[in-house]
């Protein structure tokens, strides 16, 4: 009897010992399951502040507020690395491409840009289009196809790429000083020729009163003159813009219409109408010039309108702003943008990415919830906005929205799907709407057609060829070529025409060749 006791202790002892270890393993397992669960919903985010003040200026503790906001509404751990802006950004993230040193969603302008060539081809982006058909219904009803079927987010049929939409078919505008205009006894230009007598009376008449009438200029011009060029358009043409000339799809940039572009810009600088070292001055000093009242007029989008109104003026109590499409060119034109796929930037996720069907939830999230419209329009409760009985309270000009211009934070540099300045919601509670929202509707009409490249494909013959990119893009033949015309080094016409013929000697006879083979197989009849 003691025998089997001692037996009967024994086996007890194991069993209670084996349902020790299991429960432990099972604490265990369910311990692990939860880290990871609670990894699958760490998201990291990795794009530019693109000058905007508070993404570039503000310290993180101030932005720590809003990634825990965002993070609360969603169920997802955000976190944001804000690179550099414009060229700085391109650099940057090309040395993240080389290192591998990526986030969970990587902002880029196509999944075919130079920043990162042959990424497709490689498998560092992941083909997303099975992963949106399963986790992203709100990203394949509101993101419109003009967008999904553009070549920066779709190759071969599949989808690599997620747009950030502009928010807006157009939003470029032109700002006027109003209060200078009315100094002047002048109304906003309506022709080019109206545009140089304006020029010539803020040249002589000291328009911001300082005392010194060599200070002001009718055009702010910076170093990004992709942004800041208004008057090409005014002769028919747009930088980075192809048509169709005698069968052949060709760059704007070689256009006999071109060459007159680059010959008024000469003469506002001949004439002192702009600043004789624009092309050294950066875009985000740009700001404090206009703030002195420096500048009579300059590029913009029609969101900034409410900012830059509201800018305070040293000794300048009156200053006004209106908003005005371009002046007419000869031959009646006055383009502003281009008609365009509608898409502000592209996400991709890197192959490497861990939990990248989360990455879906979480984008469509942001595109179907009512929780994320408020946030990226108006941000957190009780800090950037107040309710009361219903009523949403929303001043732009206040303190959490205003300083470094704080609100573009959430509607702009966080917003995962769109540039949330152009979006309705946001544009409603600003003050003068009802202006701002006419300014969409002029922008819209200066928009130059783009049927014959809008959706062509980055040509083979200009990969690895930066100076032959057909734009305001520094060290391209066509932006060194621009300054050298404006400021006087090379004649105008010989410089042009050797411009042109060296650039299709270099290349860009290739790539006109491949696209017009292009355009033709795509518009087979």
């Amino acid at each position: 009897m003691i025998s089997l006791l001692l037996a009967s202790t024994t086996v007890l002892t194991a069993c209670s010992s084996e349902k020790a270890g299991e429960n432990k393993n099972a604490a265990s397992g369910e311990a692990q399951t939860q880290a990871q669960a609670q990894e699958n919903k760490d998201i990291s985010i990795l794009l530019s502040h693109n000058n905007s003040g508070f993404a570039s200026k503000a310290p993180e503790e101030k932005k720590v507020k809003y990634y825990e906001e965002l993070s609360k509404e969603s169920g997802y751990n955000v976190n944001y690395e804000f690179l550099g802006a414009g060229e700085d950004f391109r650099q940057q993230l090309s040395l993240r491409f080389a290192s591998g040193d990526l986030a969970d969603l990587v902002r880029t302008d196509s999944i075919n840009s130079d920043v990162h060539q042959g990424a497709v081809d490689q498998g560092i982006f992941l083909e997303l289009g099975p992963l949106i058909d399963k986790y992203g219904p709100n990203l394949k009803k509101k993101i419109p196809e003009v967008a999904w079927n553009s070549p920066k987010v779709n190759k071969d049929g599949k989808i690599y790429g997620i747009p950030v939409l502009s928010g807006a078919p157009a939003d470029r505008i032109m700002f006027y000083r109003q209060d200078m205009l009315d100094q002047l006894h002048m109304e906003v230009p309506k022709t080019l020729d109206d545009f140089l007598k304006f020029a010539e009376a803020v040249k002589v008449e000291d328009v911001n009163g300082d005392g010194d009438p060599n200070n002001e200029w009718a055009l702010s011009l910076t170093d990004a003159m992709g942004w800041r060029d208004v008057f090409t358009g005014s002769f028919g043409v747009r930088p980075g813009t192809w048509h169709v000339h005698n069968g052949k799809l060709e760059p704007d940039i070689i256009q006999p219409e071109m060459k007159e572009a680059i010959a008024f810009y000469k003469k506002l600088y001949d004439n002192g109408y702009i600043e004789k070292d624009f092309i050294t001055k950066k875009q985000g000093d740009s700001g404090t010039d206009i703030s002195k009242g420096l500048v009579a007029s300059w590029g913009a989008a029609t969101y900034q309108f409410p900012a830059v109104n509201a800018q305070e003026y040293p000794n300048q109590p009156n200053a006004k702003i209106t908003m005005a499409v371009p002046p007419k060119g000869p031959r009646g034109e006055n383009y502003l943008q281009i008609t365009n796929d509608q898409i502000y930037y592209v996400w991709t996720i890197p192959a490497t990415t861990k939990n990248p069907e989360e990455i879906i939830k979480f984008l469509d999230w942001a595109w179907g919830s009512p929780e994320a419209d408020k946030f990226f329009a108006y941000g957190i409760k009780d800090y950037n906005y107040t309710e009361n009985n219903g009523q949403l309270q929303f001043d732009p000009l206040g303190p959490n929205n205003s300083e470094l211009n704080e609100k573009e934070f959430f509607q702009l540099s966080m917003n995962v799907r769109e540039n949330g300045l152009n979006n309705p919601l946001a544009l409603k509670v600003l003050p003068d709407s009802d202006v701002i929202l006419k300014g969409y509707e002029d922008s819209k009409t200066t928009m130059l057609p783009n049927e014959d490249a809008m959706y062509m494909p980055n040509l083979k013959a200009l990969d690895g060829r930066p100076e032959l990119t057909p734009g305001f893009v520094s060290g391209s033949l066509f932006y060194d070529t621009f300054v050298k015309l404006v400021v006087g080094k090379e004649d105008l016409d010989k410089g042009f025409d050797a411009f042109v013929q060296d650039w299709k000697q270099r290349g860009g006879d290739a790539a006109i060749q491949e696209a017009t083979d292009w355009y033709n197989s795509t518009n087979k009849k």
